[in-house]
């Protein structure tokens, strides 16, 4: 890493920007149009389409400087969940972002946005550190971002770097989703019926086989 160059967010980005709600607030949303997406909707690593707002054409006119592109990568900047950013999945774009939400729009020959997202994500600690230090209420500032300091390698080992990252993130989601649909323990008893198999055997000798297939999935 001692090759690295030590770069601002800002310098390597060709757009860092929050953007409105809506004259009318809630009440001006609709069941279907363009996506609005709201600082519920931003998740660490993950975007969440709960409660996601819509609003007309109209409406996403006068939020067209703040359009989600493909590869933006997200961040809430004001609240609860400030320092929380994602990218979102292509099916939801082009989409707007309200002004808790910032778009960080990386130039991609300099800075691969999947990186940002991890370097984000890892400063997630300073972030919300220096996002208390302004007032009552938690807030990154656009000057703020646009001044985090960035080590980066060539733009090749970056994107080796998310690639790696991402094929880890994969595997861990698809476990979780494999441990979460496995038979939970049927009773306390020494001999439990074993219902995938038609037969009594004992806990500890389930436990030993349940292991061993965790063992085998994160191969």
């Amino acid at each position: 890493m001692s090759d690295w160059k030590v770069s601002k967010l800002g310098e390597v980005c060709t757009k860092i920007g929050s953007g409105a709600t809506p004259r009318g607030g809630k009440e001006s949303y609709k069941k279907q149009g363009i996506p609005l997406i709201r600082s519920q909707n931003v998740l660490d690593f993950t975007f969440s389409h709960e409660g996601l707002a819509f609003i007309d054409d109209r409406q996403a006119q006068q939020l067209e400087n703040v359009t989600v592109q493909k590869d933006d990568v997200l961040i809430n900047i004001t609240g609860d969940s400030v320092a929380r950013a994602c990218m979102v999945p292509d099916e939801y774009l082009p989409a707007r972002v309200s002004q808790h939400v910032s778009i960080v729009r990386t130039n991609p020959s300099i800075a691969d946005p999947r990186f940002v997202l991890y370097f984000l994500q890892q400063q997630k600690s300073h972030l919300l550190s220096i996002g208390a230090s302004g007032g009552t209420r938690n807030a990154l500032t656009k000057s703020m971002l646009e001044g985090l300091a960035l080590p980066l390698p060539d733009i090749s080992t970056q994107r080796d770097i998310s690639a790696t990252l991402l094929a880890l993130d994969n595997k861990i989601i698809h476990n979780k989703k494999i441990n979460h649909h496995l038979a939970p323990p049927r009773s306390a008893t020494d001999s439990s019926p074993d219902i995938r198999r038609g037969k009594r055997v004992s806990r500890r000798a389930v436990s030993a086989s349940d292991c061993l297939a965790s063992e085998s999935l994160c191969k």
